[in-house]
């Protein structure tokens, strides 16, 4: 029987790499959707982050909890959090827009605390968002779910909107549970009425299966939120198979054989047809069949004959995926923080073991263990855990070294470049938002700045 976790987090604000979760929920719940367990926390605030005064207002976050010693440290949950998931087991991570924002806040944050960041696509596990599912849902039955719009009359599908306008009354918006609760209203929805979107696509949810599928050599259909129509059919063009990141799709309503050769006057036209597709994020493919049979889509004549053009000339196919850029990694700006380099390589063995020892380890022998790891990242995400955890066992000179960084990054630089957000960027943002500046929870978050500004210096000078 397959299990899925549903999982929500509430942060600082919107910066993946810089702003920190504040809260985590998730419930585990078995094929049939049905509850089997839940779990939740919050953490304090780390001593180097600023929150979003704005991202304060829509979690409706109260500043007293930011710095609420009965709450665990942003370490300890994030080691709570990891055994949890572990004890749940293997299972399929779904949430709500969790591709973009959910999925890389936490790889970051399990990465930041010295466990393994990949948790969701590694030992068994899969991934899946269930936004574009529910798009998908929407276009094939317009009827399916009740679309709130936006003041301007566009739809929206925001989670806090679209839950409650389809039946969910109890939504907590924008609490990392109650947004689980949300999400998995949803999911059951689309599972119970639309069975034939909703099974394919999450016994489809690994890489391997989306790999698998575009392998075969038949055309597919895309489902591509933005583009018109939104679901398309595709023919994979690279054949990277299963050992690839990326697959390579021509769309077929493109005349590929008549165009001739990719040139200087035709190649704009051809990239706009080719999609770049990361297999690890669960795309959402359908076969043939299965787009028969939810929204009544069958390849015309001459998708099929473009289809075969494609898979009868592999020298062609080879010069159109060279028109998409190879996949490359940004590379790291010299003197980057730390948490900008979480894709500059992946631990080694070594430093691995040294992880687990480390989280099993007494304070004093932390510090040994810290010292030892081979990758300076992670002597650095070490000595910060020590720092909010242990501080006593560092020396005196260390303790100082971090409180001088701690303070460089609050109070931030005159000029502006500094990547994370310092004190007088909050400032300055609570007072570019006038709805919320004359409001008694601003005046609540500008003294809790000011109060963090006079810490920081304190202990700077003290």
């Amino acid at each position: 029987m397959g299990m899925h976790i549903f999982y929500d987090l509430e942060t600082t604000g919107t910066d993946i790499v810089y702003d920190q979760i504040l809260q985590f929920g998730a419930i585990l719940a078995d094929d049939s959707l049905i509850e089997l367990d839940r779990f939740e926390i919050r953490c304090r605030l780390l001593p180097w982050i600023v929150p979003s005064p704005v991202a304060l207002f829509v979690t409706a976050t109260d500043v007293d909890l930011l710095d609420d010693p009965s709450l665990p440290d942003f370490y300890a949950m994030m080691h709570e959090i990891s055994e949890r998931l572990a004890r749940w087991g293997r299972a399929t991570f779904i949430g709500y827009n969790s591709m973009r924002f959910d999925e890389p806040f936490l790889q970051r944050a399990f990465w930041q605390a010295l466990f393994p960041p990949y948790l969701t696509v590694t030992g068994g596990n899969t991934r899946l968002d269930l936004l574009p599912l529910v798009r998908a849902a929407a276009w094939a039955r317009p009827d399916f779910f009740n679309i709130p719009h936006r003041e301007d009359g566009a739809p929206t599908f925001r989670l806090d909107a679209l839950a409650p306008a389809n039946g969910f009354n109890a939504h907590r918006a924008h609490d990392a549970m109650g947004d689980v609760e949300a999400t998995l209203f949803l999911a059951r929805k689309v599972a119970a009425r639309f069975p034939e979107l909703w099974k394919p696509l999450v016994a489809r949810a690994s890489k391997a299966s989306s790999a698998e599928l575009l392998d075969s050599g038949a055309p597919v259909f895309l489902f591509h939120h933005g583009d018109t129509p939104p679901m398309a059919c595709y023919y994979r063009i690279d054949k990277g198979g299963g050992r690839q990141s990326h697959a390579i799709l021509a769309r077929l309503g493109y005349d590929w054989a008549g165009v001739g050769v990719p040139s200087p006057e035709n190649s704009t036209s051809m990239r706009s047809a080719l999609r770049r597709i990361p297999l690890n994020k669960a795309p959402l493919f359908l076969t043939l069949a299965e787009a028969k049979a939810i929204a009544g889509l069958m390849p015309s004549d001459s998708e099929y004959a473009q289809a075969g053009f494609l898979a009868g000339d592999a020298d062609y196919c080879v010069r159109l995926a060279e028109l998409i850029e190879p996949f490359a990694k940004p590379e790291t700006a010299d003197g980057a923080q730390v948490e900008e380099t979480i894709f500059d390589g992946f631990a080694s063995l070594d430093d691995e073991r040294l992880m687990k020892e480390f989280h099993q380890a007494p304070p004093h022998d932390q510090l040994i263990i810290a010292r030892r790891f081979g990758d300076s990242r992670f002597r650095r995400l070490a000595m910060r855990f020590l720092f909010v955890r242990a501080p006593q066992v560092l020396s005196p000179r260390e303790q100082e070294q971090i409180r001088l960084g701690i303070a460089r990054r609050l109070d931030g630089d005159a000029t502006g470049r500094h990547p994370s957000r310092s004190i007088p960027d909050a400032i300055a943002e609570l007072e570019s938002n006038p709805e919320l500046a004359p409001t008694v929870e601003a005046q609540r978050i500008m003294a809790w700045l000011a109060n963090r500004t006079l810490l920081s210096r304190s202990k700077t000078t003290g």
